[in-house]
């Protein structure tokens, strides 16, 4: 019995982002970086009126023949996931991937940087969904209030990523290294779905895991979203407090119960529950794993042995270490507990975690 399934573009659309990268591409014009390399700078970043004319962008993209070559390529690799059947999504194999992996403020976004330098390309051009966190948005099975599930949309998404990765670094890919083109890519989310990652890319991938005591991590996130909401209680004002909210409730929280959680508490589980998931994913097992603890000696020091693996001589840009944080003898014991809890728990699987420089607490 022969069985005909049919999806509709309308049933799957194209995402916002990979449209807006194949107008710019068409047009000549600038990609839309953003402010995904500055964050440093402690303010919310905010995509107001960003896609503004979307319809009429997508009618021109789909007018070109090129645009449509690239919307069905994105199609193609997404078919060809869902099958297991890959074919021209081999294609890939000529690009060697260095996905950064780590929760939110732990400055993956300053190894992401220095990687694209070494690779002689100026990160301030390079679109944010093609360098940064939020593309393509990969999660565990979810169905959405507004129709589709996260896994699907997530893998369409990984698609039109890789189609991205293929249009932008054939025109602009600068460096050759171990039999591929270098792609930076940092990738939170990868962490979600790396069984996909490891199945569609291989070996031709470094992941680079990049690691900060909790209430380092978090004393960041508060500078970045406003300071500690009155009472110490959990609030969202910004995307990673979202996901910390996510994290609970995919555990099987109520949000409203997370919501009168105290703010540390909610991301202290976080945390543990993201370095608990790394660890399960086998992912510092792979042949080309880097553990990265917060620190200027230890960041740098992993640039300038990426660069002389490069063949380039340059010296990273200055890394700004920021100052240990305080919350008090009882909050900084019940942190170092959860760090001693994720080391403990990587020990039991047989792996290593450099538990001495993430105590570091800065």
């Amino acid at each position: 019995m022969g069985v005909t399934l049919t999806l509709k573009d309308t049933d799957l659309p194209t995402s916002p982002a990979f449209v807006e990268f194949l107008h710019a591409d068409l047009t000549g014009g600038e990609f839309y970086a953003g402010s995904w390399h500055a964050q440093d700078e402690e303010s919310l970043a905010s995509n107001d009126g960003r896609f503004e004319n979307l319809r009429e962008k997508i009618a021109f993209v789909l007018g070109k023949p090129e645009g449509r070559q690239r919307v069905l390529q994105s199609y193609r690799y997404f078919k060809e996931m869902l099958t297991g059947r890959p074919d021209t999504l081999k294609s890939i194999q000529r690009y060697r991937f260095f996905f950064v992996i780590g929760i939110p403020r732990t400055v993956g976004t300053y190894m992401t940087k220095q990687l694209f330098r070494g690779a002689g390309m100026d990160y301030k051009r390079v679109q944010n969904a093609l360098a940064h966190d939020g593309f393509p948005h990969l999660g565990t099975l979810a169905f959405q209030e507004q129709g589709g599930n996260i896994h699907t949309s997530g893998l369409l998404q990984m698609a039109e990523y890789l189609t991205m990765v293929d249009l932008y670094f054939t025109k602009y890919g600068r460096l050759a290294y171990n039999g591929g083109i270098v792609v930076p890519k940092k990738f939170t989310k990868g962490v979600y779905s790396f069984p996909l990652i490891h199945e569609v890319i291989g070996n031709n991938a470094e992941y680079i895991i990049t690691l900060r005591h909790p209430l380092a991590m978090i004393q960041s996130v508060l500078d970045k979203s406003g300071g500690m909401p009155k009472g110490g209680t959990f609030v969202v004002r910004s995307a990673i407090e979202r996901w910390a909210l996510d994290d609970w409730m995919k555990w099987g929280v109520p949000e409203a119960t997370v919501k009168k959680m105290s703010y540390l508490d909610v991301f202290l589980g976080y945390w543990k529950r993201y370095h608990y998931q790394i660890a399960m994913e086998a992912i510092p097992t792979m042949a080309w794993t880097h553990l990265l603890p917060y620190g200027g000696a230890s960041m740098t020091g992993a640039v300038k042995k990426f660069y002389a693996g490069f063949g380039t001589s340059m010296e990273p840009e200055s890394f700004k270490e920021a100052p240990k944080p305080d919350f008090g003898p009882q909050e900084n014991q019940k942190g170092d507990a959860i760090v001693q809890q994720v080391a403990g728990f990587w020990k039991s699987l047989g792996l290593a975690f450099p538990l001495e420089g993430v105590l570091e607490r800065n």
